[in-house]
């Protein structure tokens, strides 16, 4: 009996028979060792220098500010919902760097003055030229006199530019801008850094000499 049990074992392991436990394991990995399904891909968040590439994009359009708009607004649109996000709350942060006095007086020289809104669009329309200008200007703002190409209006101001994150963001999650996980307030210091200009012609020709030069008359 112990001799025909046995030949039939031999007979089932000649067929290539395994138990089942065994061919779950095969299936699933090695028994005792699970197999490792790797991680989702994390999209890194858009930092300072993926903004300047987006923004040094669109600035190929300077002299046209809606295609500006209409090829920022399509390059954000291609992102995910996060990263329209991160480009909002840089925006903000590169806002928040450029709000001191020596900039404002030169915006009031250019523009023939310069409310705390008009400041604001004066600010939007620097950061629309690109990275090497705002950066240019933030270091030596009477160097403000040779940038040329002006806002929408004619005035260096653009306003609608710091909308346009948050439209993308609107179109592609189909929701309120207010409801983006950062949106930028515009809410800085009680006052600008640096020191305050004085509105007095003279004082406004000696500090900025160049703009002077070439808008103290607006």
């Amino acid at each position: 009996m112990i001799r025909s049990v046995a030949l039939g074992l031999l007979v089932v392991a000649g067929l290539g028979f395994r138990p089942m436990a065994a061919r779950s394991a095969d299936r699933d990995g090695p028994v005792g060792r699970p197999i490792l399904v790797p991680p989702a891909r994390q999209i890194a968040p858009l930092d300072e220098r993926a903004f300047w590439t987006l923004v040094d994009q669109s600035a190929k359009f300077e002299d046209e500010p809606e295609a500006q708009i209409v090829a920022l607004r399509s390059s954000l649109s291609r992102l995910p919902q996060e990263r329209i996000a991160d480009f909002e709350r840089v925006f903000d942060q590169v806002m928040r760097r450029s709000y001191s006095w020596d900039l404002w007086g030169a915006a009031s020289v250019a523009n023939g003055g310069a409310s705390d809104d008009g400041f604001e669009y004066f600010r939007c329309w620097l950061i629309s030229k690109g990275r090497k200008t705002f950066e240019a200007v933030l270091a030596n703002p009477d160097s403000l006199a040779e940038v040329l190409a002006p806002g929408p209006q004619g005035s260096l101001e653009f306003e609608d530019f710091a909308y346009v994150a948050r439209e993308a963001w609107s179109a592609k999650t189909g929701r309120d801008w207010n409801e983006m996980p950062f949106v930028a307030a515009m809410m800085y210091a009680e006052s600008p850094g640096g020191i305050r200009f004085n509105d007095n012609p003279t004082d406004l020709a000696k500090r900025y000499p160049k703009l002077w030069a070439r808008f103290g008359s607006r």
